[in-house]
């Protein structure tokens, strides 16, 4: 599926002169003689001084803190300090345009795209779509990313609002991708040296029926055939520098493999909060049975369980929370039959295990644990800090702390009014360091 995908309009976020303006105004000034009174200019470049009361959210406010809680925000202290200026240039920008950070506007539109942190170093695309589609406010979205020549993804989705019920819905969705260099690492203990590459073609088309029972319960049932050619990958030796060991996939792990998903979900949110989720917890459970259509091969389930808990802290606004993320995923071969390496859980990429390379480790069995600290910097984005423990195995009684890999890592999650908008992080672990900008939340 795509991911890992940010509107290229994003980058006019600051216009060219305005943060010059701004940073030498509260140089002169200072930043309180800006902030202190609201002033509006007229067509003609004459001010006008109103005495309309600013918005309660814009005043700032002072609190009878402890010394204790004064030496826990002396970070922030310093750092509000020093992005002042940037921040009252962005605050500008937002209010003479207020299309950013909004999400799709508009009933249509088509936008350039990017990808940076996913399957390859960077990549280019488009992103169109339409949500009153017939005039029946059906949803229609066609995303497409170029890589290379050899890398390229295209997924088309169409939703159909109040199927069956007015709590309904039915999407169709169809996808076509292909890398010419994916890495598999294969155990826990996997040593950079034991990577394997190959490439991949993949073609897959789905089905899929949701139905909302309450605002909490949510149920969807998904029906998928795909279509999945593993290769040797074709790397070009020439880019390859003296100290890269590569090794392509044996010839018996190659070949087209035709599959049939069937899969079902079900989700509890207890969550509140919006655009920022301040506190409560969701859950989700998932079975997916699959079989090989084009031989007698494959046949297995998968179970994935995931646990989300927001905890304010109880001597600090709701808005200074933690974040933590529990998910496990397990597979099961059914009747004597393989498990394809291909379909086993992974750890490693812009999602779960940020600091270590897409699919680092993969074995039958994943365990991962994620703790952020998200603290509001502005009213539209959080700084945020985490640290990742993750863990593959083959049986349950593998599991063991000392197993676990970590990393850390900080980041900016933009908001839009309706959640969550894009997020730009920077994670390293003991083998790396990834720059990771991406539309789809973590979590």
């Amino acid at each position: 599926m795509i991911s890992h995908v940010i509107p290229v309009k994003l980058v006019n976020l600051i216009p060219r002169f305005g943060f010059v303006f701004v940073f030498s105004i509260s140089i002169f000034l200072g930043p309180s003689e800006i902030l202190a009174q609201p002033i509006i200019i007229d067509s003609t470049g004459s001010e006008i001084i109103t005495d309309k009361k600013p918005h309660p959210n814009t005043i700032p406010y002072s609190s009878d803190r402890t010394v204790f809680e004064h030496v826990l925000a002396l970070p922030a202290y310093v750092f509000d300090w020093v992005t002042m200026p940037l921040e009252y240039g962005l605050k500008v920008t937002e209010r003479k345009l207020p299309q950013l950070l909004q999400g799709e506007r508009g009933p249509y539109g088509i936008y350039p795209l990017f990808e940076l942190g996913g399957n390859t170093d960077f990549a280019y695309g488009f992103l169109g779509f339409h949500n009153e589609l017939w005039k029946q406010y059906h949803r229609l979205r066609l995303t497409g990313i170029f890589g290379s020549k050899d890398y390229n993804n295209f997924e088309l989705d169409y939703t159909i609002p109040s199927f069956l019920s007015k709590k309904g819905t039915f999407e169709i969705d169809a996808f076509y991708g292909n890398d010419p260099s994916v890495s598999l690492f294969m155990g826990n203990d996997a040593d950079l040296n034991d990577k394997l590459i190959y490439s991949t073609e993949k073609a897959e088309a789905s089905l899929e029926y949701g139905h909302k029972f309450t605002n909490q319960i949510k149920f969807s049932t998904t029906s998928s055939y795909y279509m999945l050619n593993i290769g040797r990958s074709d790397f070009d030796e020439e880019n390859l520098s003296g100290s890269d060991i590569i090794t392509p996939i044996p010839d018996a792990l190659t070949g087209t493999a035709s599959m049939l998903s069937i899969k079902t979900n079900i989700n509890f949110n207890l969550a509140s909060g919006t655009p920022r989720i301040n506190k409560g917890s969701r859950y989700g459970l998932a079975i997916d049975w699959q079989q090989s259509l084009n031989n007698d091969d494959y046949h297995f389930v998968e179970y994935t369980a995931e646990w989300n808990q927001f905890i304010p802290f109880f001597f600090l606004p709701d808005s200074r929370r933690l974040a933590f993320k529990g998910a496990l995923n397990k597979i099961e071969s059914l009747g004597g039959k393989a498990t394809p390496f291909f379909a086993l859980p992974s750890l490693g990429g812009s999602s779960n295990l940020r600091g270590y390379t897409t699919n680092r480790f993969r074995d039958s069995g994943s365990l991962l644990l994620t703790l952020e600290y998200r603290y509001p910097l502005w009213s539209f984005a959080d700084i945020v800090l985490f640290i990742d423990e993750g863990h593959v195995f083959n049986h349950y009684s593998e599991i063991s702390l000392e197993e676990f890999h970590e990393n850390y890592g900080a980041g900016l999650h933009f908001l839009s009014a309706k959640g969550f908008a894009f997020r730009g992080e920077y994670a390293f672990s003991t083998e790396s360091s990834r720059l990771i900008l991406s539309i789809n939340k973590n979590f």
